[in-house]
């Protein structure tokens, strides 16, 4: 891949199958009697943040105060969610092994998590953009001063990316970085989900990671 050629890749949903604060609910919620309807909440409001409904900070602290996340949550789903990497990304493994210098992971979701997942695809902590986690009153809470904690978050990290960047992912943070002119290019990711209101937004719809790989071999 030309070194010119920054790829921006969204984690949940995308590099992974699922939607991490999900599996982190479903651990924090063991054995809680109203477990079920806190689940369907929190899908319900991941849904409408990823159509962009709702903006995405209020979805972020609307279902992080649906829980009380302990420590040992995040190792549980670290755990979890090193079996449900994105098929397509376990198959083109090579293409990060060696373009990962060139290869950024945005999120909204949680760098505890998201590091020790990505470095076997030899992605750099420090090209981990996510938020973070701070202890605090015996639990978890988001650091609210990390930008991707706050609407806009995105494009906030993206713009200090220079060079042609692409922007891969399933939501509509992820087409927002390149609505507001942080990046060439946005291939929505549907290999986990298709969110149908992106589908005339998006510049390419890939079911494959294969298919990333291709639209940039051919010169984009």
């Amino acid at each position: 891949m030309d070194n010119k050629i920054n790829l921006i890749i969204d984690f949940d949903s995308t590099f992974i199958k699922l939607e991490t604060i999900e599996i982190l609910a479903d651990f924090a919620l063991e054995n809680k009697k109203n477990k079920k309807n806190i689940l369907d909440l929190i899908k319900k409001i991941t849904n409408k943040a990823m159509k962009g409904e709702i903006p995405f900070s209020d979805a972020l602290y609307e279902r992080i105060n649906l829980i009380n996340l302990k420590s040992k949550h995040i190792d549980l789903t670290i755990n979890y969610l090193m079996n449900h990497i994105t098929n397509s990304f376990i198959k083109n493994k090579k293409f990060f092994e060696l373009n990962h210098k060139n290869c950024f992971i945005i999120s909204g979701g949680f760098k505890e998590i998201i590091i020790p997942i990505v470095k076997n695809f030899n992605i750099s902590p420090n090209q981990v953009y996510a938020n973070s986690f701070i202890y605090k009153k015996n639990k978890l809470s988001l650091d609210k001063n990390n930008p991707l904690s706050k609407n806009n978050g995105k494009n906030i990290i993206a713009k200090n990316i220079p060079g042609y960047n692409i922007v891969i992912g399933d939501g509509f943070t992820d087409y927002e970085v390149k609505k507001n002119g942080n990046a060439k290019k946005f291939i929505q990711f549907t290999e986990n989900i298709d969110r149908k209101t992106l589908n005339a937004k998006a510049d390419l719809i890939c079911t494959d990671f294969k298919n990333v790989i291709d639209f940039i071999n051919n010169g984009i």
